[in-house]
């Protein structure tokens, strides 16, 4: 099918609407941001028994903004080569965000097009397309609605070629009836055309063999789904329902809540029931699979303004089978603790972990260690198992502009006998006043 929007044009379609929104905006200056992250991640990989490989990962992250009065243009780009590994010297450079917005329009309307974000209630993911958000009220109620193609995997900067079965469209409705509340409705359907491969058959009863060409049917999901968000005095809550359309069933049902019981001590609660989310006509319907439902419960207490200690209780029900989880620790200004056990049919964990820090020079170094270590059993009958993990760095920030990270992993378990990884990071933050037109 031909494509709405050549892969081509894509590209020029947002850098000229950005630019003709700049010279055509009243405002003298424009408001420019970038951020910077250059990190590199090392370690060994044990392929196979008796088999390892060297990595080098590096990754490059850049976040610009350019922004006026009403205008705003955005991108978030990531590069990523492995340097010392089978594939080194393959780098690959994904857009995860690269539109503009014009903001404002009739002091109501907020328009956006090109490779965005969306999150609408049930609404979530990325599209080549736009979004137009509405006001009404004082802002008290709100109309967001979004049409788009779905991104190509390797996230370049070019459109799906088939569009028409490779998109997502949606609308959300929120409003605030009161200071406390907050209502939402949110509607989404999205459509997935897998790509064709070729498989060898059999061509007769002969049992000649020929390539054939295998184009799967496209996939969907379409939700329609309503949340309640309220903060009154000591109780905040929140309660969510989304409905599978293609099935005609609830697919998930969630409640949380926490109460402030007393000034230190404040309980939380929340519960989960979800289906599998699968696409309709998709190969996984051929499966047996049963629903989800878990509750967790806990308490918050509050012994001085830099001391916190917490527990919580879980159980995951997945059909005739069950889990239990327990999490207790606590938490202070400089540093935090845990233990966790579990039981059933997700395995069984007893875990403990610890982490600190301590700022130094007015904040410009600062120290850090962790460490882990965790007993476990894949299943019942399984033997059991221990791992080990240390981490030892230090964050320098010598300007408030810049910070520099680097920390050396070191862990031992059953499968690495001694696993030793090193992870570096830097951050550069620019902004600056421009006047370009």
């Amino acid at each position: 099918m031909k494509q709405l929007i050549p892969q081509s044009k894509f590209t020029l379609i947002i850098v000229f609407g950005v630019l003709f929104c700049i010279i055509n905006s009243d405002a003298s200056a424009q408001y420019f941001q970038l951020h910077l992250v250059s990190s590199a991640y090392a370690w060994q990989r044990q392929d196979t028994v008796g088999q390892s490989s060297h990595h080098l990962f590096g990754y490059q992250t850049a976040q610009l903004s350019l922004a006026d009065e009403n205008f705003s243009f955005h991108t978030y780009v990531q590069g990523f080569n492995d340097f010392d590994g089978p594939l080194k010297n393959k780098g690959t450079l994904r857009f995860y965000n690269f539109y503009a917005t014009y903001a404002n329009l009739l002091d109501m309307v907020d328009v956006s097009f090109g490779r965005q974000m969306i999150f609408a209630g049930v609404g979530n993911g990325t599209i080549d397309g736009g979004m137009v958000s509405t006001r009404f009220f004082d802002s008290r109620l709100k109309l967001i609605g979004y049409y788009g193609a779905l991104p190509i995997a390797s996230q370049q900067l070019k459109m799906v070629d088939d569009q028409a079965h490779n998109n997502m469209l949606g609308a959300q409705v929120v409003g605030l009836p009161a200071s406390f509340a907050k209502l939402s409705l949110s509607y989404m359907r999205k459509l997935i055309q897998p790509e064709t491969y070729w498989m060898t058959r059999a061509s007769d009863s002969l049992g000649a063999m020929q390539s054939v060409e295998i184009t799967p049917g496209a996939e969907s999901e379409q939700y329609l789904s309503g949340d309640v968000n309220i903060d009154y005095d000591i109780v905040s809550a929140y309660v969510r329902t989304d409905a599978d359309l293609n099935l005609e069933k609830i697919s998930r049902v969630q409640f949380f809540t926490r109460v402030k019981v007393m000034d230190p001590l404040a309980l939380t609660g929340e519960y989960i029931h979800r289906e599998p989310r699968l696409s309709y006509n998709s190969i996984f319907w051929v499966f047996t699979y049963n629903a989800i439902s878990e509750y967790d419960l806990g308490a918050e207490y509050t012994i001085c303004k830099d001391w916190q200690i917490f527990g919580r209780f879980g159980n995951v029900s997945y059909g005739d089978e069950k889990s239990n989880r327990l999490t207790v620790g606590g938490n202070m200004k400089y540093a935090s603790a845990s233990f966790s056990w579990n039981t059933g049919y997700a395995g069984e964990l007893s875990s403990l972990s610890a982490n600190a820090g301590y700022p130094l020079f007015d904040n410009r170094l600062t120290p850090t260690i962790m460490a882990g270590y965790a007993l476990y059993k894949l299943s019942e009958n399984a033997p059991q198992s221990d791992a080990m993990s240390i981490g030892a760095g230090a964050v320098y920030r010598p300007v408030p502009l810049l910070s520099l990270d680097m920390q050396v992993q070191w862990l031992r378990n059953n499968v690495y006998n001694n696993d030793v990884r090193l992870f570096f990071r830097a951050n550069y933050f620019l902004s600056d006043q421009l006047n370009l037109f």
